[in-house]
């Protein structure tokens, strides 16, 4: 097999080859040629048993730089079992960060792993990068490895967290994070720095916290914050400050529903119903690191969460109080940004259909915008508490009888 970077006639192609001859794995070989992995993989490597024998011993006492690493690792649920090993997943996208994480954890025993699976469902071979160490080591020295107080470098630990699963999104900064009492403890700490952080019912498991920063000004100062330590993290800042192109991304949803609209003249003041459907459009840089604006799934899963559930087969005028009154396409239109805007800061425009020939665009306030200004006033009329405190309510008041007192002459 000859190899396309320099060129010689090598009898396997792997990475002790391609390491020594342009620092690249066999992954980063295949995407560079767009080659299968398939066509390149010698068939002794696939789905290879690793040994936990193979693993040099860990360090009694890692580093406080180490404990800071692990800590901020374990926050984003990125120290994960199988079998007989822990395991930190990576991306070849991002292989370099990997490689930084193992300078630090190699204290912990951890190895630099790039595995090749024959995936069945996909019916291809598949490489995944990973760091790699016996479950036992880190049981060893548990006081040192895996003690309840925390590194003296919070900020280390929260840089490492954003620089692996921290989102931008319009300015905000979102934190996905699999737990709740680590995601209490970041709020807690933050706070301390004079950041908030808020956070949303859209955690990915049921037991886990998903945070955002309140304010654009908090995102600003927490990476301000964290920077020096961003910036020793290969491939983190990137993913903050890189400009790359904008793009609007759409999501198709579709729900059934009745409704009517009080004081109608005509006959949409009778209970009728219908299919509708939403467009969700989200507008924003494209994320350096995914490729995307926005996950579909996660779009898809809020939109579902915020107002499909909501509104499917519901009587729309009974599903809220803001659409008591009127139901129309473009109430609804007020009501569902206002629903989503939290969750989908780069939100631009929804487009919901009553009929196909009957449909709404609408744009509404950014985030920033909505929490200065908050609802709408459209929508808040009849929960206003100022409703019927009007004089001329006086007018169809019913008045109570007084008691009219005679007193009674002496004779």
């Amino acid at each position: 097999m000859q190899c396309l970077e320099c060129g010689s006639a090598v009898a396997n192609l792997d990475n002790s080859h391609l390491l020594r001859c342009c620092s690249l794995t066999l992954q980063e070989y295949a995407i560079r040629h767009h080659l299968p992995l398939d066509l390149l993989i010698d068939q002794e490597l696939l789905n290879r048993t690793d040994n936990p024998e193979d693993y040099p011993r860990p360090k009694a006492y890692p580093s406080e730089q180490a404990r800071a690493i692990y800590r901020g690792l374990k926050w984003g649920g990125l120290l994960q079992r199988e079998e007989a090993f822990s395991i930190v997943p990576g991306e070849i996208r991002r292989l370099d960060m990997l490689l930084w994480n193992l300078q630090w954890l190699s204290e912990y025993g951890f190895l630099f792993r790039q595995e090749y699976r024959y995936a069945e469902e996909t019916h291809r071979v598949v490489a995944v990068n990973r760091l790699k160490v016996p479950a036992a080591y880190l049981a060893l020295s548990a006081e040192a490895h895996l003690s309840p107080v925390p590194p003296p470098d919070f900020l280390l630990s929260l840089a490492v967290l954003v620089a692996h699963i921290g989102e931008l999104q319009a300015g905000y900064l979102f934190l996905q994070l699999p737990g709740r009492a680590a995601g209490e403890t970041i709020m807690a700490e933050a706070c301390r720095h004079g950041i908030e952080f808020r956070e949303l019912d859209a955690a990915d498991q049921s037991d886990g916290l998903l945070l955002r920063t309140l304010t654009r000004s908090d995102t600003q100062h927490l990476l301000a914050l964290i920077k020096d330590d961003l910036m020793e993290i290969p491939c983190a800042m990137e993913r903050f400050d890189r400009k790359t192109p904008e793009v609007t991304v759409s999501k198709e949803l579709i729900f059934d529903a009745a409704h009517f609209i009080t004081d109608h003249p005509a006959k949409c003041s009778n209970l009728h119903g219908g299919r509708y459907l939403l467009h969700v459009k989200v507008r924003d840089r494209i994320d350096p690191v995914t490729g995307c604006v926005v996950d579909y799934g996660y779009l898809k899963w809020v939109a579902n969460r915020r107002v499909i559930d909501r509104f499917d087969h519901h009587n729309l005028n009974y599903a809220t109080s803001e659409l008591a009154w009127r139901s129309s396409t473009e109430m609804l239109c007020v009501f569902i940004w206002e629903q989503l805007i939290e969750y989908l800061p780069g939100l631009v425009e929804l487009q919901l259909y009553e009929t196909t020939q009957s449909w709404c665009k609408y744009s509404g306030p950014t985030l920033e915008a909505f929490q200065q200004s908050g609802s709408d006033s459209l929508l808040t009329h009849f929960v206003d508490g100022k409703l019927g405190a009007s004089q001329l309510r006086d007018l169809i008041r019913e008045k109570t009888p007084t008691l009219e007192i005679i007193a009674k002459s002496q004779s």
